[in-house]
């Protein structure tokens, strides 16, 4: 006969499946076992194993990036549920919907000293949207809507909004398998219809306001920042910035760096560090979605403080430099289709069209700068433009890679989901969220650094485990490229050992373990055709793409000095 424990597994299992939870990524675990013998038996959910609690948390966090839907995390007790918890926090700040269950040994055995019990309670803390502990299960005649009532709040805490993760921490006691042969079924009771929070209707006065603010900017400039599905904005930007005029700076992650797009801007960040930019500044800055990750870009608008209207539905709160000065909570689309009715229609103005002048100057100084330059990340990125496209994934690695594909990638024709780990920041489980955005279809590119490999070698298990096909592009410079651009690396008596790193590995060996096919290139002409072969191949491919730390650096400073001269004499 089934225990508590299954029959509570199977509710809620089956109340998160009727939810329209989709995936669970469970790792193995004896504590476990009630939840991942129900999510398996599940015929609405997909089950996919991890032995690596930490590898399986960000893969689960980039298959929640890329759907928009919450996905299930389960793993045993004690040190397993301390492993999700960097995914956790960045699925936090990066307002992606997480439902993480953790099995745990019944109070009794809590503080005594028994096998794999720690304290669960809270354990990864504001970090999550939810935190409960429902006890140990028991049946009885009001468990079935109960537990269905705690898996459909789960789900509603998960996706906001703000979206992001749960933690839900279930002990259970023995026995903790069925019978063989038995299948605990589900308790009945009403299944919860989840719709979930509704961001608060956006009020006229906002819209009002913003449509003044916009109607009496002379230079009116729109940041898309960092935006998972920006690009459903695409064609209501198209018709504003036709109508008003305005200049558009688009991060890669926003999903609207696209060609065509009136009033776009590529080269903001060269530009600005060339010194050589268009002045003034803008008198209105509109900024969709996350901060900018340019430093050049941040300290620009940092020196020309006007008002600043953030739009941001996921978490409107971000604002390190402290520019905004108004807020709306909501998402951009509605808000910017009520607006574009009260804008009015004027012609571009001059400082716009001194910009995108200055633009298409500084990609042709680029273009040539390149052709000149030893091997670095920007040719990487360049060489990636004609590869990738509607439906494909591309994921962006921290520290250098993000940079450099906002420095360096041009406009898109068709923009593939661009994504990376800019909650937090961290380098850990790049690769897991990468591939576990690459499961649900398209085309994978992965664009990391060697030191970020490494760091999630384990994440490359999931490859074969779970089919997912994928390029790896390995910015291979052995250790850490982008101290080498920081204060740190003027003190060379302590440098090389406590920040260049250098790992000294030869990634051959890597592919070789995970069963992937492998190339090297160490010259810009090689670039293009490698990369269209390995993207075209059925087999999953690491290509590194090798270059010195100091040959990086030279290379960054030799094409902004190009610029600056080329942009200067133009001016």
């Amino acid at each position: 006969m089934s225990g508590a424990a299954h029959v509570f597994a199977a509710t809620l299992a089956d109340e998160l499946a009727a939810g329209g939870v989709r995936y669970a990524c469970i790792s193995p675990g004896s504590r476990s076992a009630p939840l991942a013998m129900a999510f398996a038996r599940h015929p609405a959910i997909e089950v996919l194993v991890h032995i690596d609690e930490r590898s399986g948390s960000f893969f689960a966090l980039g298959l929640a990036k890329r759907t928009g839907t919450a996905v299930v995390l389960v793993c045993t007790s004690g040190t397993a549920a301390a492993e999700f918890h960097p995914a956790v926090v960045e699925a936090s700040y990066s307002a992606t919907p997480l439902i993480v269950l953790t099995a745990d040994r019944p109070p009794e055995l809590i503080g005594v000293g028994a096998n794999q019990a720690i304290d669960q309670s809270h354990l990864y803390g504001t970090a999550v949207r939810w935190f409960a502990d429902p006890g140990v299960p028991e049946v009885d005649p009001g468990a079935g809507a109960r537990w269905r009532q705690l898996a459909a709040r789960a789900i509603v805490e998960a996706t906001g909004p703000p979206a992001g993760p749960v933690h839900l921490n279930l002990p259970f006691r023995e026995p903790l398998t069925p019978d063989v042969g038995e299948s605990p079924a589900a308790l009945g009771g009403p299944s919860t219809a989840v719709t979930g929070r509704r961001l608060p209707t956006i009020e006229h006065e906002p819209i009002a306001g913003l449509a003044q603010a916009w109607n009496s900017s002379a230079r009116p400039l729109i940041l898309a920042g960092e935006m998972r599905f920006g690009g459903r904005l695409a064609p209501v930007l198209r018709r504003i910035l036709t109508t008003t005029g305005g200049l558009l700076f688009a991060e890669p992650t926003s999903q609207l760096r696209l060609r065509g797009m009136p009033g776009l801007a590529v080269r903001y960040d060269l530009i600005l560090a060339t010194g050589t930019g268009p002045l003034p500044g803008p008198d209105l800055v509109i900024r969709l979605g996350g901060p900018p990750t340019s430093k050049n870009l941040n300290r620009w608008l940092g020196s020309n403080r006007v008002p600043t209207i953030v739009i941001d539905a996921d978490l409107p709160g971000r604002d390190p430099d402290r520019l905004a000065t108004t807020t709306i909570p909501g998402d951009p689309l509605p808000v910017l289709e009520s607006v574009a009715g009260l804008l009015e229609t004027r012609p571009p103005p001059t400082w716009r069209e001194r910009w995108l002048q200055v633009d298409g100057r500084a990609e042709k100084l680029l273009d040539e700068a390149l052709s000149r330059s030893e091997l670095f990340e920007a040719h990487a990125v360049q060489a990636l433009r004609p590869l990738l496209g509607s439906g494909d994934a591309l994921m962006v690695g921290s520290s250098m890679a993000i940079r450099d594909i906002d420095t360096f990638l041009p406009a898109l024709e068709d923009c593939p989901m661009i994504l990376a780990n800019r909650g937090a920041s961290g380098i850990d489980g790049l690769v897991s969220t990468g591939l576990g955005a690459g499961l649900s279809g398209g085309r994978l590119v992965m664009l990391i650094g060697d030191l970020s490999l490494y760091h999630d070698m384990n994440g490359l298990w999931a490859i074969r485990r779970h089919g997912v096909r994928t390029t790896l592009v390995v910015l291979d410079n052995d250790g850490g490229g982008i101290f080498s651009h920081l204060p740190p690396s003027l003190h060379s008596d302590v440098f090389e050992e406590l920040f260049g790193t250098p790992l000294s590995l030869d990634l051959a060996d890597v592919a070789r373990l995970y069963g992937l096919e492998f190339v090297s290139v160490n010259h810009p002409g090689q670039l293009a055709r490698v990369l269209a072969d390995a993207i075209a191949s059925p087999a999953s491919t690491l290509v590194a793409v090798r270059f010195s730390r100091e040959s990086s650096l030279s290379s960054h400073v030799r094409v902004i000095e190009s610029l600056a001269m080329g942009l200067g004499r133009s001016r």
